[in-house]
């Protein structure tokens, strides 16, 4: 608990507004946390994106030895005027990750190097596919090779599944991003997966 409280005091000073009302509705499984965060966080202000992060949190986030460790889901929700180009995905998400540790490792009076991060995104296997709403999507697959700040501060390599679609009813662009340490046979990526393809709009 005093983990997740860490990480939603970051956030809360994240921006001087709070984040407005916006017209989707992602899933929450039961037991799942959740969180809305204004872009840029106050701790990752070197990110160029404008607009909103919806966040849901798998049980074990903050537990080491959980089956869900660190495993969750995140919409970025960006006004179409946003660049979201595999290149300035992995700078956008870079800054952010970088941002992230060095704040919660400074909360902990720690250092941690956080130029040595990593992330390279590809095109996945079947790189374009159909919403149920109808959307097309570009799927990416990504590696993020960091230093997990919040409960083991050791080097972790985070997985990416990454949908990108344009919402051009509120002339949005929505990156979804499925993110977990764990095996893909792991079950957590199912529910992440559920929680991505279930997401709907107004």
């Amino acid at each position: 608990m005093r983990l997740l409280l860490t990480l939603l005091l970051i956030s809360t000073v994240s921006s001087s507004a709070q984040p407005a009302k916006q017209p989707f509705k992602v899933p929450q499984p039961k037991d799942w946390g959740k969180e809305t965060i204004a872009l840029p966080p106050q701790f990752a202000m070197d990110m160029k994106w404008k607009g909103q992060e919806e966040i849901r949190f798998a049980p074990g986030m903050f537990t080491a030895d959980a089956k869900d460790f660190f495993s969750y889901a995140l919409l970025f929700w960006l006004p179409d005027d946003q660049k979201v180009d595999p290149k300035t995905m992995e700078q956008e998400l870079l800054a952010y990750y970088r941002g992230l540790a060095k704040a919660v490792s400074a909360s902990r009076k720690k250092e941690v190097d956080a130029a040595t991060f990593t992330l390279a995104l590809t095109e996945a296997k079947e790189k374009t596919g159909k919403r149920a709403g109808g959307e097309m999507f570009t799927a990416y697959v990504g590696e993020l090779k960091w230093v997990e700040p919040f409960a083991t501060g050791k080097a972790q390599t985070l997985r990416f599944e990454i949908h990108v679609w344009a919402n051009a009813k509120h002339k949005h662009t929505c990156v979804f991003i499925c993110a977990s340490p764990q095996p893909e046979s792991a079950e957590v990526w199912k529910l992440l997966r559920e929680i991505r393809d279930g997401t709907t709009f107004e």
